[in-house]
């Protein structure tokens, strides 16, 4: 029992090591952090001019929804590359082919993304308050690093769900980049949700994040875990449906895939 126990936290561990590096191998320290950091500053400044532009004087909504959505983002886009990655560089087979367990190479592929998705969240939040004069006085900081590690989390089911896509389409990350751009639009980045129509609102609570991210906002208002664990349950119990869901088709579609010969089909 210890012993699998062991293994299977070995495996774990050498899938997401693997999967970050051999990502980002080729790509020189600058080039990581201008990707990291400089895309989401500026996709933020441009939302907070956007919003300045239609009448919105504080830009602080903006700017906190927008960072939350940083580890969410991540996590969901570095799954689902890494997925299907594999199987545009023709390893896929090879990896499947091992005598691994599979769900160590499932939970592999999201570890390193959800941790830095997380420690990129905290520090564009560092930035946006030196940039924008954020009043940390009142923050519940353990309440919203649980409230970034839980958002790294949930999303990656959604990661799984893309990235499973990926494996039967060479066309995964334009599904991915579509859903991306809506999540500003439906989990209350850069507005709040109440003001959604009845059908997109149903829609809106039904995705992860929505939550997490309003739970994220009352953290940094300073409230404690009584008056957000209600958003915090359910961030976590929308969140295991969809990986389990994401794990689910990830199963499936590999033996469909299997059977069919399209693990290696570009």
């Amino acid at each position: 029992m210890i012993g699998s126990l062991h293994r299977s936290i070995r495996l774990t561990w050498i899938q997401a090591r693997l999967s970050y590096s051999g990502r980002f191998a080729i790509i020189s320290p600058f080039g990581y952090v201008a990707a990291k950091l400089g895309f989401p500053f500026f996709l933020m400044l441009f939302f907070v001019y956007m919003g300045k532009f239609v009448g919105i004087s504080n830009p602080l909504y903006i700017v906190i929804g927008n960072v939350m959505l940083i580890p969410a983002a991540y996590g969901m886009s570095g799954v689902t590359y890494s997925i299907g990655d594999e199987r545009v560089w023709g390893t896929l087979s090879y990896l499947l082919g091992s005598p691994a367990p599979r769900l160590p190479i499932f939970t592999g592929r999201a570890l390193f993304y959800m941790i830095d998705g997380s420690l990129t969240s905290l520090l564009g939040f560092i930035i946006a308050a030196l940039v924008f004069h954020i009043q940390a006085a009142s923050i519940d900081i353990p309440m919203l690093t649980l409230c970034i590690l839980l958002l790294a989390i949930t999303s990656s089911g959604l990661g799984f769900l893309f990235g499973s896509i990926s494996l039967i389409t060479r066309d995964g990350w334009i599904y991915l980049n579509t859903f991306l751009s809506a999540l500003y639009i439906l989990v209350g980045v850069n507005f709040p949700v109440t003001v959604l129509p009845p059908a997109l609102r149903v829609i809106s609570y039904g995705l992860p994040l929505t939550r997490g991210i309003l739970a994220a906002r009352m953290a940094l208002a300073g409230a404690g875990w009584d008056s957000i664990a209600h958003l915090i349950v359910g961030e976590a119990l929308v969140g295991a449906v969809y990986i389990l869901t994401g794990y689910l088709c990830f199963r499936l579609i590999l033996r469909r895939s299997m059977r069919f010969g399209l693990l290696d089909a570009i």
